[in-house]
């Protein structure tokens, strides 16, 4: 599980234990993730949460794809939660992590403040963003067009005619639905909604490769462009 691996690296890179502790893992989609860090750096228990409830049997089987033995060893807490708000308890989690996700968040500060009141004072939030919208790959797109830069080039009927012409239509239209769900964020939006919810920023890794910037977007920041994912940790301000 590369996620795993990733985020788990990340915290090591600074030392970070995440034994013994209370981890929730926000935005847990098919909840692959949270299985592997239930597995992983002899974390105590794992809180996941979506918005959409997990199919644990789906779940069950994806782990024998990876070869994750479901029978042995803690599980995930699986629970739903709304979008901009969190059910637990005031400071009751010692880590927060978000793999791709905040893409898709409505009002990332109204989550960010959420997140604060749950993690401990001492405690830790790691989000991973990747594709950011503007890069080549934003949008979750890039699979099904030659070119980069799709989302930007093409009109959202033009995208939705695309993708219907590619796949089935029920596929077509989650993919589309996917895409549409993208808030545009940026890494600078990201930063200003993590100050303005009470958080400072302690790591920041981004993600970056050469690109060919098409003519017709030589108007947008090369910042927006260019870089295509983040990774960062931030802790609650005093």
């Amino acid at each position: 599980m590369d996620a795993v691996d990733q985020t788990i690296e990340f915290f090591d890179g600074d030392g970070i234990s995440l034994q013994g502790s209370i981890v929730l893992d926000l935005g847990c989609g098919d909840g692959i993730f949270a299985l592997g860090l239930s597995r992983r750096a002899g974390i105590r228990r794992v809180i996941a949460l979506d918005v959409v409830a997990v199919d644990q049997e789906f779940l069950k089987s994806l782990a024998e794809e990876h070869d994750v033995d479901v029978a042995t060893g803690p599980f995930p807490e699986f629970a739903t939660s709304m979008p901009d708000s969190i059910p637990l308890p005031d400071s009751s989690v010692d880590f927060v992590v978000a793999w791709s996700v905040f893409e898709h968040v409505g009002d990332p500060e109204v989550l960010l403040r959420e997140i604060r009141r749950v993690l401990r004072p001492q405690g830790l939030l790691f989000v991973q963003i990747w594709p950011l919208y503007f890069s080549e790959h934003g949008s979750h797109l890039w699979p099904f067009f030659d070119a980069p830069f799709a989302q930007l080039r093409l009109e959202p009927d033009e995208i939705r005619a695309a993708l219907g012409s590619k796949m089935e239509p029920a596929l077509a239209e989650a993919m589309s639905d996917l895409y549409l769900s993208c808030n545009r964020i940026t890494v600078d939006d990201l930063q200003g909604a993590l100050l303005s919810a009470g958080f400072q920023i302690g790591k920041v890794e981004l993600m970056h490769n050469a690109i060919h910037v098409p003519p017709e977007l030589s108007h947008i920041p090369l910042s927006s462009l260019a870089i295509s994912g983040v990774k960062l940790l931030a802790y609650p301000s005093i």
